[in-house]
């Protein structure tokens, strides 16, 4: 009787074998923690260029503000205009006052810049008290078509701004001093011309104290 061999014996048995090992389990692997979320970021378009400084305005375009209003003219007369010239204030800032005698200082102003302004006074000078609580007082000039005037007034010291101006016959302003002083010139650095012949008044009112003044209009 022939022998069998023992590994012919386990051939019907090898697929089983085969099986068995690999449906074997492996051991479990060890828990890791998913990795984080990436923080949020907002999406940005081909070419955008990000700022971290504050967020610019866009420009609307110009406003449609209205402009402010200019002022009004300092000097309304359309009969009174005004021949000015620097060399004329310098005759009249070397001016001192040696006196009290408002009359005789006056005519004296006007002299000292006669040479300059090559005028002569109409008239005498006006000599009258006021303070700075009374309205002003009126002197009546009869003007004369293109003739220009220059009006010299002197106050005494208890008058600390002494002020003048000239309104036409419409009742319009063509000039006024420049300064705040017992004696002022009307104008300073010039004189005031007219185009036609005009019933003017030149206006003295006492900006500060009270005392006595003389007033001289001269006039080419």
């Amino acid at each position: 009787m022939t022998r069998r061999s023992p590994l012919l014996a386990l051939l019907p048995l090898l697929p089983l074998l085969l099986l068995s090992a690999c449906g074997a389990k492996k051991p479990p692997m060890p828990d890791v923690p998913p990795p984080p979320a990436p923080p949020d970021v907002p999406s940005l378009d081909a070419g955008a260029v990000t700022d971290s400084g504050p967020t610019a305005t866009a420009d609307a375009g110009p406003t449609t503000d209205t402009p402010p209003t200019p002022p009004p003219p300092k000097y309304t007369s359309k009969k009174i205009t005004l021949k000015q010239d620097p060399a004329w204030a310098l005759c009249h800032s070397s001016f001192a006052i040696k006196s009290k005698d408002a009359i005789a200082e006056v005519q004296k102003a006007g002299k000292g810049c006669a040479d300059t302004t090559k005028m002569k006074a109409v008239g005498a000078p006006t000599k009258a008290t006021q303070a700075d609580k009374n309205p002003p007082q009126l002197i009546k000039l009869k003007a004369a078509a293109g003739k220009c005037y220059r009006v010299y007034a002197i106050a005494d010291t208890g008058i600390k701004d002494l002020d003048l101006l000239v309104k036409d016959s419409a009742g319009e302003v063509g000039a006024e001093d420049s300064t705040d002083d017992p004696s002022p010139v009307l104008l300073e650095d010039g004189a005031f011309c007219f185009k036609d012949a005009d019933n003017a008044v030149v206006v003295v009112s006492v900006g500060e104290g009270k005392g006595t003044y003389a007033v001289q209009i001269w006039s080419d």
